[in-house]
């Protein structure tokens, strides 16, 4: 009886919950092989041949779902990233964010049912240990380098953000809306403002992610090392 119910005629469904079989992992799996776009309760129930109610059995709801798809998709690629043992705390911050920006990026679409937490911390598990160990030996307390790894996934997601939506509408909109500020202004009461808009500086590209994360480095090393005699000697 039990393994009828877990094999269903042709083209009929499954019951709902355990007896269909099904498990989280096998939902997601479902989920992962559809577009994000196309990503539905019904839509992972048909692919899986069960009934909707089975999928609700494990995941409440669509927004619920594709932020577990999100999460999945962002442990795979994380578990790529490597500290080297002799890298100092900066450069292993450098590589931390570089990665964690382009794992974001990566997710492309599903990026917006992402957030900063503890859910996607745990997924970046292994280099976020690797990190704090870095910190510690620097000379950073514990709140110092939880305080300075939340501000660095802010600034990440960020620019990730923006990354994605100049990739979807192809024009940086912070230039686009300071020059359509301007317009029908007297470039002369304005005239450095002007000309820095006149350059058309590209903020969305690679360097000013670098510049944010240099930033970065700079200032939560003057705020919580300025008094660490004990952090050693400085590393660029």
């Amino acid at each position: 009886m039990e393994a009828a119910e877990r094999t269903p005629p042709s083209g009929g469904r499954r019951t709902r919950g355990r007896r269909a079989g099904l498990d989280l992992a096998r939902i997601i799996a479902a989920a992962r092989s559809l577009d994000a776009d196309e990503l539905t309760m019904q839509a992972v129930a048909d692919k899986l041949g069960v009934d909707r109610k089975a999928v609700n059995h494990h995941v409440s709801d669509r927004e619920s779902l594709l932020r577990l798809v999100a999460l999945d998709a962002f442990s795979e690629t994380s578990s790529d990233l490597d500290i080297p043992p002799d890298a100092s705390w900066q450069e292993a911050y450098r590589l931390y964010a570089r990665a964690y920006t382009d794992y974001v990026i990566a997710a492309d679409a599903l990026s917006v049912h992402l957030q900063p937490d503890s859910s996607v911390f745990a997924r970046f598990a292994e280099p976020t240990e690797a990190v704090v160990k870095k910190l510690t030996e620097a000379g950073f307390d514990d709140e110092a380098a939880v305080r300075s790894l939340a501000l660095l996934t802010n600034i990440c997601w960020a620019y990730a953000r923006d990354a994605l939506l100049v990739a979807r509408i192809g024009v940086g909109l912070r230039l686009r809306l300071t020059r359509e500020g301007l317009e029908g202004r007297d470039p002369q009461a304005f005239e450095n403002f002007t000309r820095i808009v006149a350059r058309g500086v590209d903020t969305y590209d690679r360097k000013q992610l670098d510049l944010s994360i240099e930033v970065f480095l700079r200032g939560i090393e003057a705020v919580f090392l300025s008094d660490h005699e004990a952090a050693g000697p400085k590393q660029a």
